[in-house]
């Protein structure tokens, strides 16, 4: 054990201890001095310099810099150097901001709606962002330190994970609080360890061993550690949090360490159904999902002629997944229920309910999908007007708003998930969707209501247990009654609470058949749905995918119709999803799929037919081979930088509104494929050893093919 005084506890009730015993492993434990009752939801913890983590790495990091190219000695000061890094942010949920900032560069926020907010932010986020105001300690009496007062950014903030990238050497904190404990597949004492966790609904105490969420504030050279603890309570010697350190010299060997600490060799062994036989794919889910083709707009007849049409003709699901002998997922999305928190089927729409619906699905050889927000109900709704005792409430007693959704009709409310009925409501309704209508791929989303700040009116804990104990009792109908698996997408999901549990998710905001939303980005609501914030959050989770989750960055397009994208921005967006993501899903409407080589009124672009043909012949010379990817070191923000790990393939991204102008360093004449704006198909061709190269806007560009 090494205690180090440059470490700062902050909190006279906290013990904070660093453990290196563990080979090239960095712990760092915060516990209880003594009894600690949270009565705020936020509870500091320390303040830990970045030199002080290089120097208890040790050997670690001279390794580290020695592979990297850097002198010895000089990590720290590069890492803890704003002028010199990257910071790598990872927001609270799915929908929350991810990706690596420059030193003032800081996420966006809704300021004229501010309830979009509740999209994306920490349930203490005022906490948070009241803490990560930067302002100087003592009185300013210079004209400059006013200035600087008054126009002063807030630090960093980051949750779960923070990372620190200067050149190619990487620091990585991240909560040690992400195991994964159940799966149908998982060994004798993890199943010993579920039957302690379950037994926690039929008793006072709280979940044993899972510890709140942890987010970090990055100052100047120091980063700042906090815990979410709403209604919970630490006894003397308790763990309050648990934190890893690494240093890597590249991204795979960071990877690889994550890898490697989180299980990922059988992390996901229980979702491999649906992503078998492995020789023949590069291990992706996929399948179909209605959101983008009809939103709401959906019926029993609707979704029947789609699922006719699937196997029908060459739509991509076809295509790539059912006639090569892969599974795929046939989801019905939001609109089958009669509302949100009434989870029947609406009877002017499923008049046959959504039991035959499933059958149906089952008979066409696809697995049955269906959608629903478990944590939420509109006040109109028949459950909150019988039960108005289940809403989580306020001090003030008011029901606890979880967000405004005008596809609803307004506001939307949480449940208080520590009350033993609300439990059993919510266990009676997974059941029935998967036992009694047979549905085997469930997409749980606004996951996040599940861990809103509120007044917990039945059992004794914390809001991350209660969100704990719940997400195991779902996951004990990871197997249906009948014995045939059952997957969960988490969606809106607080990343460090649920991947534990459901390890598939969503990395980034909702896609958009258009590549941005003009109004929500004028008011800055960060985790709007459109095609460029989906594909900022999937690059900046990219280091995720498959180490800890299975990523999903939503679905791709090859439709020529309801869409506004051109096919630059199609291809870049099933590539980012191939490339740094686990599921391949799209909603184009296989009903209206014709075969058509060319668009009759615009022959210069692709039928779809025809972009689905060449993305397929793409995804084959990808397939097997692994991506990393990271924000290019010049002043362009949206420019990224890919590389495939065994250095083949590489090149860059810009999802920038501007051309922009990148080098590239070739040994000998290379293939340069790229998908031009101006022809708007796919086309190679052979440069010279010049290293600057043109790249449209919202584009790609590939060396190697």
């Amino acid at each position: 054990m090494l205690d180090y005084d440059s470490i700062n506890p902050m909190n006279s009730k906290v013990e904070l201890i660093l453990d290196k015993t563990s080979g090239h492993i960095l712990k760092i434990f915060f516990k209880a001095k003594e009894s600690i009752e949270c009565d705020e939801p936020l509870l500091e913890l320390g303040e830990i310099e970045i030199k002080s983590l290089c120097d208890a790495l040790g050997n670690e990091c001279q390794k580290a810099e020695e592979a990297a190219g850097f002198s010895l000695g000089s990590a720290a000061e590069k890492l803890s150097s704003a002028r010199k890094r990257f910071v790598l942010v990872n927001g609270w949920q799915s929908w929350s901001f991810a990706g690596e900032l420059k030193r003032w560069e800081r996420p966006r926020r809704a300021l004229l709606r501010r309830d979009l907010n509740l999209f994306v932010d920490h349930p203490a986020e005022r906490a948070l962002r009241l803490a990560a105001l930067r302002r100087p300690a003592q009185r300013p009496h210079t004209l400059c330190q006013r200035a600087r007062r008054l126009f002063h950014r807030r630090d960093i903030i980051s949750h779960f994970l923070l990372g620190l990238r200067a050149d190619q050497l990487r620091l990585v904190l991240v909560s040690d609080n992400v195991e994964r404990w159940n799966s149908p597949r998982s060994t004798d004492a993890d199943r010993a360890y579920l039957r302690d966790l379950s037994s926690c609904s039929r008793n006072e105490s709280p979940c044993p061993d899972y510890l709140p969420p942890v987010s970090f504030i990055l100052r100047g050279d120091k980063i700042s550690v906090f815990v979410y603890v709403a209604g919970g309570s630490f006894a003397a010697g308790e763990t309050i949090a648990r934190l890893c350190v690494f240093i890597a010299p590249d991204y795979f060997s960071l990877k690889d360490k994550l890898g490697s600490y989180w299980g990922s060799d059988r992390r996901f062994d229980d979702l491999s159904w649906l992503y078998e036989p492995k020789s023949v794919s590069h291990g992706m889910i996929g399948g179909y999902a209605s959101w983008y083709n009809h939103y709401t707009a959906i019926d029993e007849q609707i979704i029947g002629n789609d699922l006719d049409a699937i196997k029908a003709n060459d739509n991509f699901v076809n295509s790539y997944f059912l006639r090569r002998g892969l599974p795929a997922v046939f989801q019905i999305d939001d609109g089958w229920e009669i509302q949100v928190g009434d989870w029947q089927a609406d009877p002017r729409k499923f008049p046959n309910g959504m039991e035959k619906m499933a059958r149906r699905i089952a008979e066409k050889g696809l697995v049955p999908g269906i959608w629903l927000a478990p944590f939420l109900l509109m006040p109109n709704s028949a459950t909150a007007k019988a039960h108005p005792e289940w809403l989580l409430r306020d001090a003030r007693g008011k029901p606890v708003k979880a967000g405004w959704n005008p596809n609803w009709g307004g506001d939307v409310w949480a449940l208080d998930i520590s009350q033993r009925d609300v439990e059993d409501y919510l266990l009676s309704l997974i059941d029935t969707i998967v036992n009694v209508w047979g549905y085997r791929y469930l997409k749980l989303d606004f996951l996040y209501a599940g861990l809103m700040q509120g007044v917990f009116s039945g059992r004794k804990g914390g809001a991350w247990q209660h969100y704990a104990r719940i997400m195991a009792h779902i996951l004990e109908f990871s197997r249906a009654s009948n014995g045939e698996p059952v997957a969960f997408l988490s969606c809106g999901a607080p990343i460090e609470s649920t991947a534990p549990f459901m390890p598939l998710m969503r990395s980034g905001a909702d896609t958009r058949e258009h590549w941005e939303w003009p109004q929500l980005r004028l008011i800055g609501h960060q985790g709007r749905p459109a095609a460029k914030v989906n594909l900022e959050d999937s690059i900046g989770r990219a280091i995720l995918d498959k180490s800890l989750l299975l990523c999903d960055p939503d679905v791709i397009f090859c439709r020529t119709d309801l869409t506004s994208l051109k096919d630059t921005e199609k291809f870049l967006i099933a590539m980012v999803a191939a490339m740094f993501g686990s599921q391949l899903m799209t909603s184009d409407d296989p009903a209206l799929f014709t075969n058509h080589a060319k668009i009759d009124n615009n022959p210069d672009k692709l039928s779809e037919a025809a972009f689905t043909r060449e993305l397929i012949e793409w995804y084959k010379h990808i397939e097997g081979k692994e991506f990393g990817i990271e924000r290019n070191p010049g002043r362009t923000r949206g420019l990224y930088d890919f590389f495939s790990r065994d250095g083949s393939i590489f090149g860059s991204i810009n999802l920038s509104d501007r051309e922009q102008l990148i080098f590239a360093e070739l040994s000998e004449p290379s293939e340069l494929t790229r998908l031009t704006e101006s022809s708007e198909s796919f086309e190679s061709v052979a440069p010279d050893l010049s290293s600057k190269f043109p790249m449209p806007r919202h584009s790609m560009i590939i060396f190697g093919l």
